[in-house]
């Protein structure tokens, strides 16, 4: 166990922060144009305040009027002093995500599906490193093998933070925060309904209700199913899942409002278990490469059943025209009972060596936010959005869990199944409790300057029996985020920043040995354009993140600590029409990303490319009688990797994938769509980490949707 211990240069810029906090943050300026998707989310109010410099007309700050979202603490305008994208509803259907790995894949900076596609649970990077997850405002907490799945239907945006951001959830990953804000009711009778069919005897149906409840409209609810399934890439392998989330609003008066929110959802089938060795991947064998659809796990052993259910409120109530307290509570609850047999090596000839992984137990966590946001004007040039908080995070996991048992040897040429081996696992307890207090504020000085600050301390306790080890920690943390952005007259807005992120950890590793918190810092420095000739935006970003105590990954399939992680890169990402039909989204990231290891040694950090890129052009056709055909086609590049521990001299080729999306709006009502995910069919390794993980084949889907309104 290990408390956080700050230098006094580190105390005074705490302070100072502090003391920022009345009276700096990001927000709107002058040509404020938000990020895709984030209208929902952020709305500048009516007034303007005149420029006394130069007599332009000056926007407000958008204030975030959305609770669950993280646009209070972290502003998601583009003219904030960040990186951050919000992912529309939209957008993600255009791209025929099923999956939130899936919806990132175009992002800068975002490394989606590095272990390849999987059926039971989500794999993404931000600038090399894990990130956080939260749904509404509320973290999912992944303890080990014990993690929450999002349902992707059930999501309206998608919120990213890119790098270390302590301030909104306390202890969270140093990539950053991926914030899903799930639908809720709107006050406006609607309808969709969906059904999709597609590629490995994908079948689903999703029915997205929402309606008044009472003649005065004060009242009204959202009803959001799905049911689908699906097989996977590996021979015999699948998933079927279902999930309903009703939810209700009510309007008390116009200064309060509570929303119901509530879930349920189930997954039953077989998971897909990617891990394999490098001789027969990377490396070639007498006998060729792995075929990619092996099943290296037992059929007839491997299941997975998992149920998740969550149920809270999101309350608001306006104390005045200029302040608003807003409380977020969720009590969300997993069951999972989860046994996979997988590859973790070869003995260099024919044979996979095989271990089992098991997890039965269920997650249970209570979360509280409570926060009071305001809107302060100094005259006519000063305007400040200050927000204070206390949140709380109760949570305790329970079950029986082996990370790594041992299993009989596959042929990986010629397998049979069915051998019996012997199956055991330890008690697995986990109890963590997290309290935090946060104060942040946005402000805009004048007509050029955008500022941020924020302060936050947390006092994080656990309790942990795993692997037979008992270990805990008693942390306190203070953290830290500041930064500023100068708005020119030409729409080029060059920022600085500076955040702060922490995580401690519950549990040993393969060895016996607790893990120890890690920590992440970030400097980023960056331009963003909105040219009054392009219609659209465009921001370049380097960053310089470093992480201590990181994660490696060895043979026991429990991480271990090793040192400290960096990266150092630049990002461009643009968004924008080419013409009112023609629209446009390049990305590109670079990065130089560095892992310490055992012996003193420091290697490049396996799975993360030195470069990545996307495009995105879709274009629309208008069609007889009022209909529309949009077509669109994406092309992803990744880089080559090393695993230079595991692996050394042998290089992961790089790989270029094609997607294409058509659509066709038949009237206002119908419309059929359809995707193709790898086009090409392309067999390609997507990275090795110790092992070895083929990355997706061609998918193809077909929707046909029925929308009202």
């Amino acid at each position: 166990m290990r408390k956080s211990i700050h230098s006094p240069k580190t105390w005074a810029a705490l302070a100072a922060t502090g003391c920022l906090a009345l009276a700096s943050a990001p927000g709107h300026a002058q040509n404020t144009a938000t990020n895709a998707g984030a209208a929902g989310s952020t709305a500048a109010t009516a007034d303007q305040a005149a420029n006394a410099g130069n007599g332009q007309a000056v926007k407000e700050l958008g204030a975030v009027t959305v609770t669950g979202s993280v646009g209070d603490l972290q502003s998601l305008d583009f003219y904030a002093p960040n990186s951050s994208v919000v992912i529309s509803a939209k957008d993600i259907e255009n791209q025929g995500a099923r999956k939130l790995d899936e919806a990132l894949q175009y992002q800068a900076g975002i490394l989606s599906e590095p272990f390849g596609g999987d059926n039971k649970v989500e794999w993404f990077k931000i600038r090399g490193f894990d990130a956080s997850t939260s749904l509404d405002g509320t973290p999912t907490t992944p303890n080990g093998f014990f993690v929450w799945k999002p349902e992707i239907f059930g999501v309206e945006q998608v919120e990213v933070l890119k790098g270390p951001s302590a301030l909104e959830f306390g202890a969270s990953e140093t990539g950053g925060a991926v914030n899903l804000v799930t639908k809720r009711p709107h006050k406006e009778e609607s309808l969709l309904m969906n059904a999709e069919a597609g590629h490995r005897g994908r079948l689903g149906l999703g029915i997205d209700y929402n309606g008044i409840a009472n003649e005065a409209g004060n009242v009204y609810y959202r009803i959001v199913a799905q049911a689908r399934r699906a097989d996977s890439m590996q021979r015999e392998t699948d998933m079927k899942s279902y999930y309903l989330a009703p939810s209700l609003t009510m309007d008390f008066n116009d200064r309060t409002s509570l929303t119901l929110l509530t879930s349920i959802q189930r997954e039953d089938g077989r998971p897909t278990n990617g891990f394999l060795s490098g001789y027969g991947t990377l490396i070639d064998t007498p006998y060729g490469k792995i075929d990619r659809r092996l099943n290296a796990g037992e059929p007839g052993f491997d299941h997975l059943k998992r149920t998740q259910i969550s149920a809270g409120w999101l309350f608001s109530h306006k104390l005045s025209p200029d302040w608003t307290f807003t409380q977020n509570y969720k009590y969300s609850h997993l069951d999972i009972d989860q046994r996979n047999v997988f590859a973790w090596s070869s003995d260099n000839n024919r044979e996979l060596l095989r271990g089992y992984s098991l997890t039965d137990g269920s997650t249970s966590n209570h979360y509280i936010d409570n926060r009071i946001k305001g809107h302060v004007r100094l005259g006519e040039s000063v305007e400040i959005l200050p927000v204070v908080g206390i949140d709380y995070l109760k949570s305790s996991t329970s079950g029986r869990n082996n990370g790594f048992g041992w299993a009989p040897n596959l042929d990986m040429f010629d397998p049979v199944y069915g051998q019996s081996f012997p199956v055991t696992a330890l008690p697995y307890d986990l109890h963590t409790n997290q309290l935090g207090l946060y104060a942040s504020a946005q402000a805009r000085v004048g007509s050029h300057w955008n500022f941020n600050a924020g302060i936050r301390h947390d006092r994080a306790r656990s309790d942990s029996l795993s692997s037979g080890t008992i270990a805990g920690y008693d942390a306190s943390h203070n953290s830290v985020n500041v930064g500023a952005m100068y708005i020119s007259d030409y729409g080029v807005s060059p920022y600085v920043s500076y955040s702060e992120s922490f995580k401690p950890i519950a549990g040993a590793d393969g060895h016996g040995n607790g893990y120890q918190p890690y920590e992440g810092k970030q400097k980023e420095v960056g331009i963003k354009l909105e040219p009054d000739w392009l219609d659209g935006t465009v921001t370049l970003a380097y960053f310089d993140i470093e992480e201590k105590n990181a994660l490696v990954t060895d043979a026991s399939n429990i991480q271990s600590q090793s040192g400290k992680r960096t990266n150092k890169g630049v990002e461009l990402q643009g968004d924008f029409r080419i013409t009112p039909r023609t629209g446009l989204k390049v990305s590109y990231t670079y990065n130089h990303s560095r892992q310490d290891i055992d012996g003193g040694r420091t290697i490049r950090t396996p799975l993360i490319p030195r470069h990545q890129a996307s495009l995105w052009v879709d274009h629309r056709f208008d069609m007889p009688r009022g209909g529309a055909l949009t077509v669109a086609a994406g092309v992803r590049y990744n880089g080559s990797t090393n695993d230079q521990k595991n692996y050394p001299g042998e290089t992961v080729p790089s790989y270029t994938l094609l997607d294409l999306m058509a659509r066709y709006q038949i009237d206002r009502n119908w419309a059929v769509q359809l995707n193709a995910r790898n086009l090409a069919d392309k067999t390609y390794v997507s990275a090795c980490d110790f092992y070895c993980y083929y990355g997706s084949e061609r998918t193809i889907d077909m929707q046909l949707q029925y929308q009202w309104r």
